[in-house]
């Protein structure tokens, strides 16, 4: 018997063994009812036995027939609705290929030149249809999880602004005692990291799931932005120096908050990992048809097989000397080149022993769609 006609004429008994195979799975923890499991699986193995009888059409050419395709995202939905993990699926594929040829070889016995076919062919689809789909569970988990990410950001900023209020009222309070005060001001400090930290998380999770970071775009002033950003730092490091030098006009058409968020990430990042007694600097000037800035610091140099993924989100530069705390997500440099692509600039690194410099280049008239 051919192998597409034996799975079509046994399907209950090759899905009694998947149901076997998945109940050494917990699926109490589904909220997919194993009836729905069920109908998915047989509707991959009908799909499977279709490509079967197909034959080998676009075998060698890379391509694969739509349905089968289609039935493995579908099967890949379900099990991550039903809370199956990724080696639980592949798990699954498994199973059901050592099942079905198990139980084929038996029936077939000596096997001909056709069934040597089958054979190829069935793994093939089936590998195919694994590959399907572990990509689009990977797909969706990833979504899930931004948007998890996403909605958990927004809805603390919320209890924040309540913290961050109440801390300023008590900071504004005559009557307040020093030890007080200065305990209220580090809550505020406290309140306005984690802030920027609620703030990234949002960017983050907006470009990940494919939007562009919004900009409302005026007629600003760089030198004024830079101030701006220099005023937030220095609150945050009062023991650190920043010098601070503009040449030229530095007037264009940009997001000022936006900009002032990305040299703030961009200065706190040399702060972090610049020498402590020496200056973190930026620069800003005119050049032909753009605006360009600079931010550098002193300090151990960033190895050459991380430089190319510095701006990767979540990614960490590397400790130098005395071990350093975290104090961020890895998010700062991600968010700083988005804004940067955003107003249709380019952000670059360069890092030697005399230190490292970023490098934000805009355009003058900088009129993202």
């Amino acid at each position: 018997m051919r192998l597409a006609d034996f799975i079509d004429a046994n399907l209950d008994l090759l899905l009694g063994d998947w149901r076997n195979f998945a109940r050494q799975l917990d699926l109490r923890r589904s909220a997919v009812s194993e009836h729905a499991l069920q109908t998915s699986a047989r509707s991959l193995l009908r799909q499977l036995a279709a490509d079967l009888r197909a034959g080998p059409a676009g075998a060698g050419t890379g391509e694969h027939p739509a349905g089968a395709i289609r039935q493995a995202h579908v099967h890949a939905r379900n099990r991550l609705r039903a809370g199956f993990t990724l080696t639980e699926m592949v798990s699954e594929f498994c199973a059901l290929r050592a099942n079905i040829l198990e139980r084929w070889a038996r029936e077939t016995g000596e096997m001909s030149t056709e069934a040597r076919d089958d054979l190829v062919r069935f793994n093939q689809a089936l590998d195919q249809a694994l590959k399907e789909s572990i990509s689009r569970y990977s797909v969706g988990l990833e979504r899930a999880r931004d948007l998890f990410v996403g909605i958990l950001a927004h809805d603390l900023r919320t209890p924040l602004g309540a913290i961050a209020m109440s801390a300023q009222a008590l900071m504004l309070a005559d009557e307040l005692p020093d030890r007080y005060r200065e305990a209220a001001t580090r809550i505020g400090h406290s309140g306005s990291r984690m802030q920027r930290m609620i703030d990234d998380l949002l960017d983050f999770t907006r470009t990940r799931l494919g939007s562009p970071l919004p900009l409302a775009l005026s007629d600003s002033d760089l030198e004024d932005i830079c101030t701006r950003a220099l005023d937030e730092i220095r609150a945050v490091h009062p023991d650190r120096t920043f010098m601070l030098e503009c040449q030229g006009r530095l007037a264009g058409r940009w997001d000022a908050n936006r900009l002032a968020q990305l040299l703030a990430n961009l200065l706190g990042n040399a702060v972090q990992h610049g020498c402590a007694d020496r200056p973190v600097a930026l620069r800003v000037r005119r050049g032909e048809g753009c605006v360009i800035a600079e931010v550098h610091n002193q300090g151990a140099p960033i190895p050459p097989h991380m430089r190319h993924q510095i701006f990767d989100p979540l990614m960490r530069g590397p400790r130098h000397g005395i071990e350093r705390r975290r104090t961020g997500l890895g998010l700062g440099l991600y968010i700083a080149r988005q804004i940067a692509v955003a107003h249709q600039g380019t952000l670059t690194v360069a890092s030697s022993e005399s230190g490292t410099t970023f490098t934000l280049w805009l355009p003058a008239a900088s009129s993202p769609d």
